[in-house]
């Protein structure tokens, strides 16, 4: 099959100032919704983040987020079990104890939404962009937005007509990302080969690096572990 089944993802981070049509932003929010949900529930939340203070808000607090800012749509996407636990109340029944289960469901309901979300945008003409950078000020977020308990935000998605035509990034051979009956461990000259791949999508031309400056001891990921663990127990979210 030579055709690509979907039109190719690239992440739209330059936007025209053109405002998206709201019937197209319904439009794209129906297709959204009818993402795969597990056990009926819909553990998720869309806030569409009209106010431009707010945004500006929120970019500061993530340390800087220009699409934020600029783009004609954004959404903050949460994993959201407050409204499951409101539904129970109707029948006199409290929410269960599974923080750590809860959370990973309603991150994989929020996901699914979001990525039907994405390809609803992208086949009405829009650009879109997931900002995982979001994370940076989680501490911030839930009073920014009036997140109430057992609501974390996940990600962010900006979207609007594009400005820019960026080309197709690399990704890991599929031999390395799908395995057959049995998990397989790549071997050391599969990883080499790999990093070249993958070199191309960084400026510097060295991807290991970025993966040393985010995963690494001492890295992005570990810098925002404190901060994420102290917000999901506030939200009353905390597995441990």
């Amino acid at each position: 099959m030579s055709a690509p089944l979907l039109a190719p993802h690239r992440s739209i981070r330059t936007f025209q100032a053109t405002p998206v049509p709201e019937e197209t932003v319904q439009a794209v929010l129906a297709e959204a919704q009818r993402a795969p949900t597990d056990a009926t529930a819909q553990m998720y939340s869309l806030i569409r983040v009209r106010d431009r203070q707010l945004r500006l808000a929120i970019s500061r607090a993530c340390g800087g987020l220009p699409p934020v800012e600029a783009a004609p749509e954004f959404f903050v996407v949460c994993a959201d079990l407050a409204r499951l636990a409101a539904l129970l109340s109707l029948s006199g029944k409290p929410l269960g104890r599974f923080p750590a289960i809860g959370l990973h469901f309603a991150t994989v309901d929020a996901t699914l939404v979001a990525q039907r979300l994405m390809d609803a945008a992208e086949a009405a003409g829009l650009g879109v962009c997931p900002i995982g950078a979001l994370v940076n000020g989680i501490e911030a977020l839930p009073q920014l937005l009036g997140l109430p308990p057992l609501v974390v935000p996940a990600f962010g998605i900006c979207m609007g007509f594009p400005a820019e035509d960026p080309p197709l990034r690399p990704r890991l051979p599929l031999s390395l990302v799908v395995h057959e009956n049995r998990y397989r461990t790549p071997q050391p000259e599969e990883l080499q080969q790999a990093c070249q791949q993958m070199n191309p999508i960084t400026r510097s031309g060295n991807w290991l690096a970025v993966l040393e400056r985010y995963f690494a001891p001492s890295g992005i990921m570990e810098q925002r572990e404190t901060p994420f663990r102290a917000t999901l127990a506030r939200q009353q979210l905390a597995s441990i």
